[in-house]
């Protein structure tokens, strides 16, 4: 069963706005910042943010109970386990490692992906998933996961538009999208282990990059190779949540009877 929060979903969409704003203007108060306070400062709200979402809904749960998984779900969580680490592989996620590891600035970068991963998977996979998670219990929904993980990552695609700049228009378009199917992962995540932790650990890893710190915005890459990479890992990611959403119908009419 669904863990029955203290606070209404208004009351965590309102917390969730007010939070992401904060974190708006904290960053336009902080562009001319020496990079020291403008990383401890991100940091600082970061784990703020967590707080009070911990405040707001009551745990990092989502239901009282993990689902027991079936061989068939297993599989199909395999299948998305293999894209994450294709996915890493092509970013050459070992190489960013070292580098990071080697790199002048590894402290604010490692400051930087952690307070990003933290605020942004509390905000999206914890708030406003739970927001559409209880609107989806309430008004029945029929695949309630499938809908607030969509719901959820198309608003976490969506905030990288504040990314936008003169000339990065197409790259940052690219990002929107990917970062929608990014968000979809984590979510996955996010169901299957019960705990938005995990969820906060691969998205640090995702951005834990040597240049982090320092960079202008996401690079531009091929069209082509970014809505055939990515659609491949959102067709099976939503296969998989769509058997999770089933099983854990199947166990609700079970438990009722």
């Amino acid at each position: 069963m669904m863990i029955h929060t203290r606070r209404s979903w208004q009351e965590r969409l309102l917390a969730a706005i007010v939070l992401l704003l904060g974190y708006l203007y904290l960053l336009w108060v902080l562009r001319d910042s020496p990079q020291s306070i403008s990383t401890t400062a991100q940091l600082g709200y970061a784990l703020m943010t967590l707080i009070i979402a911990y405040w707001e809904i009551g745990t990092f749960k989502i239901v009282n109970h993990r689902l027991a998984l079936s061989n068939d779900l297993k599989i199909w969580l395999a299948l998305v386990g293999s894209t994450i680490v294709g996915m890493l592989l092509l970013e050459s996620w070992p190489e960013t490692v070292m580098a990071t590891l080697t790199s002048r600035g590894l402290l604010w970068n490692t400051m930087i992906a952690l307070s990003t991963g933290i605020f942004e998977e509390t905000i999206t996979r914890g708030l406003l998933f739970s927001v559409f998670l209880q609107a989806g219990h309430r008004h029945q929904w029929r695949l309630k996961f499938t809908q607030a993980t969509i719901f959820s990552s198309l608003i976490f695609g969506t905030l990288h538009l504040t990314n936008l700049g003169p000339g990065n228009v197409e790259s940052v378009l690219q990002q929107v999208f990917y970062t929608f199917v990014l968000g979809v992962l984590l979510s996955i995540l996010r169901v299957t282990t019960n705990t938005l932790f995990w969820p906060i650990g691969l998205h640090f890893l995702i951005d834990w990059q040597p240049d982090i710190a320092t960079s202008q915005g996401p690079p531009s890459a091929d069209w082509w190779v970014i809505g055939t990479i990515f659609s491949v890992i959102l067709i099976v990611g939503l296969i998989y949540l769509i058997k999770f959403d089933r099983a854990d119908e199947r166990r609700q009419v079970s438990l009722s009877h």
